[in-house]
């Protein structure tokens, strides 16, 4: 309603799949129901509870990574579970209760996002990974770097997760969906 009334209905269709393209925007629900994590204004107070750390401090993180890749979860929950969707979204945090069966946090703190889930972490970080490249190619042109850091449950220490993902991504296929976006 707020874009019909702000562009009269003057263009609105490409706008809106400007909006979604450029990953602003994303669409859930039958009614045309579209959320836009960069208008959010309410922080969140989160606590340092998580399992992995995309970390950028090496470059930075740009202002709307975060919101990008809400955006994209948003769609990936949509698709996946039709009915039942549930998530909770904040300026600088997002849960997602059914994100391949499983509780999914995001927090965005200090030039990282945070990732806290339980059951199978590494297939969520290799999807929340694939989300992030495919952000960093479509819109910072593939110069944006990041060190991914997963917990290990066995010592409690964090370390690189490069050495699993490609392990990981030969049993996940994700490239349908992001290639449909």
């Amino acid at each position: 309603d707020l874009l019909e009334y702000l562009w009269n209905h003057d263009q609105l269709d490409f706008f809106i799949d400007l909006m979604k393209r450029t990953m602003l925007m994303s669409e859930y629900g039958a009614n045309d129901i579209f959320l836009i994590p960069s208008l959010l204004q309410d922080d969140y107070a989160s606590d340092d509870t998580f399992n992995c750390i995309f970390n950028f401090s090496e470059t930075f993180l740009p202002h709307g990574m975060f919101q990008r890749l809400v955006c994209l979860c948003v769609e990936y929950v949509s698709r996946e579970s039709v009915t039942n969707a549930s998530f909770i979204i904040r300026k600088n945090f997002a849960q997602f209760e059914r994100f391949r069966g499983q509780s999914v946090e995001l927090s965005e703190q200090n030039q990282m996002i945070t990732l806290n889930t339980s059951g199978n972490t590494s297939d969520i970080i290799a999807i929340i990974q694939s989300m992030l490249s495919k952000t960093n190619n479509n819109v910072m042109n593939g110069r944006l770097k990041w060190r991914t850091l997963a917990l290990d449950e066995s010592t409690g220490r964090f370390e690189l997760w490069q050495e699993k993902l490609q392990a990981v991504n030969n049993n996940l296929n994700l490239d349908s969906f992001l290639n449909c976006l």
